[in-house]
């Protein structure tokens, strides 16, 4: 009987011993969430990537930096500037019947 008292203390005795190294761990994630929560992101990781929505609470500061940001190439189009449609097509990574269409809708013929 001794033997089997003896047993459930080591057993009792590792299972604390598992619970308390588990505690440190979920402490220790808890701290680098913290430290990553806090910490104030830089301009690039706020800046939005181009032709990329953004959602959130930058999406209003990304949309006015946007809509502010001067486009001398557009005003060059519609001065009457040649546009290589295939080019331009590459460029924004969409087809050229959509590149048209786009020309079109600002007021460039193309």
């Amino acid at each position: 009987m001794t033997d089997v008292i003896a047993l459930l203390a080591i057993s009792q005795l590792v299972t604390l011993g598992a619970l308390f190294y588990l505690y440190l761990q979920v402490q220790q994630l808890r701290g680098g969430a913290r430290a990553i929560r806090h910490r104030t992101p830089s301009a690039a990781e706020t800046a939005p990537a181009p032709g990329i929505p953004v959602r959130g609470p930058g999406a209003a500061r990304a949309a006015r930096a946007y809509a502010a940001a001067p486009r001398p190439a557009l005003d060059q189009l519609r001065a009457g500037a040649r546009v290589d449609v295939a080019e331009l097509a590459r460029r924004m990574h969409r087809s050229e019947e959509e590149v048209r269409l786009l020309l079109r809708r600002q007021g460039i013929a193309s």
